[in-house]
């Protein structure tokens, strides 16, 4: 038998064991850019394959997890996260660790109905990266992530407004996260009665990342306050969520009507802006539009004049009522008029 010298039998070792882990970092690397772009059933062998062969990264099995629950697996996806949490939380304690590497342990816990661990590994990560302007466009939507485990709103939509505008002009930036900013930056906007800028950067989101659609429903109330009734019919007539699938036909009725009555009103009969009455006023308000409806409905012949004004009124204050997001169905069933608007 040939003597093989130790000193080649451990540089052949040496040189396996490196190429073993350049393979591990390039798949694992390609499988996060697979991953980051929503590609999941082509990133998860690769990112698998980067486990197996030994990588101790916790982000690889964080984002494994995460396309296991994808996939329905709910106790495979658990695995990942206990393997994942203790690579996570050291490199989150270093002076190594990334924004990403933060946000995927909130994350993690957050996902494990740990809430007071995610808001502190947040609040932990915030002091690190808190106050960085330097950020890429992903790291400011990371951001306003970490802002929302640690309960600050504000902070948060301020990051993935932020996140939104740097994504805008990069070139790799993954279309599944800019999507996510622009939805969430679109959210802001719907709060704040910014119907026109939420529209937009919802149809936006859902042309950048068109395999996670922004909800039809947010949609539909953002157009329905843009005034674009047409365009709101039929994002209600597409909600199929249970939650909201009730609410949304209520609302295709309640644009079709506005579209043919004229528009809504910007000011009730005595002059008091919508937009500035309390909810109990507004209720108020839309219960007794319905009566005054459906006695003009008895009394006026169809397409009269008053007839069209207080279907006007009445269906000014419904979709008010909708877009500071009270359900329009409840009330209008405790209140007797559903029939106005469903038939």
């Amino acid at each position: 038998m040939r003597y093989i010298p130790l000193s080649v039998l451990l540089a052949c070792f040496l040189v396996a064991g490196g190429c073993a882990a350049s393979e591990a970092k390039k798949a694992a690397s390609e499988g996060s850019r697979l991953y980051d772009r929503g590609e999941y059933d082509a990133a998860r062998p690769l990112l698998e394959k980067a486990a197996e062969k030994g990588l101790k990264d916790g982000r690889i099995w964080y984002q494994l997890a995460y396309i296991y629950d994808q996939k329905g697996d709910a106790a495979k996806a658990a695995e990942y996260r206990e393997k994942a949490e203790p690579l996570l939380a050291r490199r989150a304690e270093s002076g190594e660790g990334t924004v990403e590497d933060s946000y995927c342990l909130a994350a993690l816990y957050s996902t494990q109905k740990r809430p007071e661990e995610a808001r502190k590994a947040a609040e932990a990560a915030l002091k690190k990266f808190g106050t960085q302007q330097d950020l890429a466009g992903e790291d400011w939507f990371r951001l306003g992530r970490l802002h929302q485990f640690a309960g600050e709103d504000a902070a948060a939509a301020a990051a993935y407004r932020k996140a939104a505008e740097k994504m805008e002009t990069e070139k790799d930036a993954s279309p599944v996260l800019y999507g996510l900013a622009l939805v969430s930056d679109a959210k802001a906007d719907l709060l704040s009665r910014r119907y026109e800028d939420a529209a937009r950067k919802f149809e936006k989101a859902g042309s950048v990342s068109p395999k996670f659609p922004p909800s039809a429903y947010d949609v539909a109330l953002a157009q329905l306050g843009a005034r674009r009734y047409a365009q709101a019919q039929e994002q209600f007539g597409r909600v199929r969520e249970e939650a909201t699938v009730s609410e949304a036909q209520y609302g295709a009725d309640v644009a079709k009507h506005l579209e043919a009555c004229g528009g809504a009103l910007e000011k009730s009969a005595d002059g008091t802006p919508l937009q500035q009455m309390d909810n109990p006023s507004l209720e108020a308000a839309l219960t007794s539009s319905a009566a005054s409806f459906r006695e003009a409905k008895g009394k006026e012949k169809e397409g009269s004049e008053e007839l069209r004004e207080k279907e006007r009124a009445f269906f000014s204050f419904a979709a008010e009522w909708m877009l500071r997001g009270n359900p329009l169905r409840e009330a209008s069933l405790a209140g007797n008029y559903a029939d106005l608007i469903r038939r």
